[in-house]
């Protein structure tokens, strides 16, 4: 089993730096070809790498620490700056896809309370994909950039606050008597705690915390208590309901104003890009079934628009609305599109509660990697437009 994983993380590592520069050679965004890569190296092509728990380890631990980076490189000033564009964001990119993507999917003969459940599904960002690509062109630490973070955060807390409303729903089966006090407590109280102890954490414990970190004698103590704080934050935000990044995000934004956060910024990036973080993205294209295009090739191409579409559209109006000029919009809106790891964590948990059948999941999954390629694209079509020739 050791053999198996250590031959795949070689393809991967391999395969994904050969993909990024042939990327960088012709003028696409690096992440492209490490999401394509997984494409070739999958069932739908090679099949010389599988979907193993093992790779969705690595993955996982991927994603966190491409959020800790994120939280890492931001500025916590701008991102509270920008705090009511982010919001704005958010409840346009998901409200659009709730409407238009449930009402297609009961167009296709699928009942309400499951076309109901798609729309959520549609409604997750996962701003990674975005993040790395914003990153590449240096745009991460702008207005747009900050939006796109910010609007994220949100929409993953409301989206996991709508999907824990829709999973205790179907699971009182019209009993209604148990909506009490209990209820609201564990959708909202425990997630209201996280930040109450997250601000805490940050104004009393985390300064002293640091200083006793820099006084002990060992290779890169700073950079493993860094470490073990944005893994035990992605452990506490789990716990309570909402996804592992977010923790992840909020432990790298506090990290930022410390003096020493490119030190450690440099040492946890060399760790992620050169395993974690391309197995993440690898990951996503090994879920691709080529089957699932014959059998569902109509519903594929609507769900791919319509998300595609409803998030641009979504974040670009929410940028005009609060006075954001249309190139920062237009970025901003092609940040949101795309879904990645939050909505295929979305998509099992229809399957496990029966909502979704086997073939419709594979559709599903098909339209969220499809829509997750396009996101870079249409990121960099849009800096490129809003950039002086």
């Amino acid at each position: 089993m050791l053999m198996e994983l250590l031959l795949a993380l070689i393809l991967i590592i391999v395969g994904t730096k050969f993909a990024s520069h042939l990327c960088h050679r012709i003028g696409i965004p690096a992440v492209i070809g490490e999401l394509l890569t997984g494409v070739i190296l999958g069932p739908a092509l090679l099949g010389w790498v599988a979907h193993t728990d093992t790779i969705s380890i690595f993955a996982e631990v991927g994603v966190i620490l491409l959020m800790f980076l994120a939280g890492l490189e931001s500025d916590l000033e701008k991102l509270k700056k920008y705090l009511t564009p982010s919001v704005m964001v958010a409840l346009f990119g998901i409200i659009f896809p709730m409407i238009f993507i449930s009402g297609a999917a009961h167009l296709f003969d699928i009942p309400w309370k499951e076309a109901i459940f798609l729309g959520v599904i549609f409604s997750a960002t996962s701003v990674s994909i975005s993040v790395q690509v914003l990153k590449e062109y240096k745009r991460l630490d702008t207005a747009e950039g900050s939006v796109t973070l910010g609007a994220a955060v949100v929409d993953d807390i409301a989206v996991v606050l709508i999907v824990s409303i829709f999973s205790a729903v179907l699971s009182m089966d019209g009993n209604t008597s148990s909506m009490g006090v209990g209820f609201i407590w564990d959708l909202l109280g425990t997630k209201i705690l996280f930040f109450i102890g997250l601000y805490l954490f940050a104004k009393f414990i985390l300064d002293p915390l640091l200083s006793l970190t820099k006084k002990i004698v060992a290779v890169e103590a700073e950079t493993a208590f860094a470490l073990a704080l944005c893994f035990g934050f992605a452990i506490l935000s789990e716990h309570v309901g909402m996804s592992d990044v977010i923790g992840a995000f909020f432990i790298g934004l506090l990290l930022s104003r410390q003096e020493d956060k490119h030190e450690i910024e440099h040492n946890v990036s060399i760790i992620s890009y050169s395993v974690f973080i391309p197995v993440f993205f690898v990951s996503i294209g090994l879920d691709i079934e080529l089957s699932a295009f014959k059998e569902y090739a109509v519903i594929i191409i609507v769900f791919t628009l319509l998300a595609t579409l409803t998030k641009l559209i979504g974040g670009y109006l929410g940028g005009r609305l609060t006075k954001l000029d249309r190139n920062q919009s237009l970025i901003i809106g092609a940040g949101m599109v795309s879904r990645g790891e939050m909505a295929l964590i979305i998509v099992k948990m229809g399957e496990n509660l029966g909502l979704i059948n086997e073939g419709l999941y594979s559709a599903i999954v098909v339209a969220i990697i499809l829509t997750t390629l396009f996101s870079p694209l249409l990121i960099k079509y849009a800096i490129e437009k809003g950039t002086p020739a």
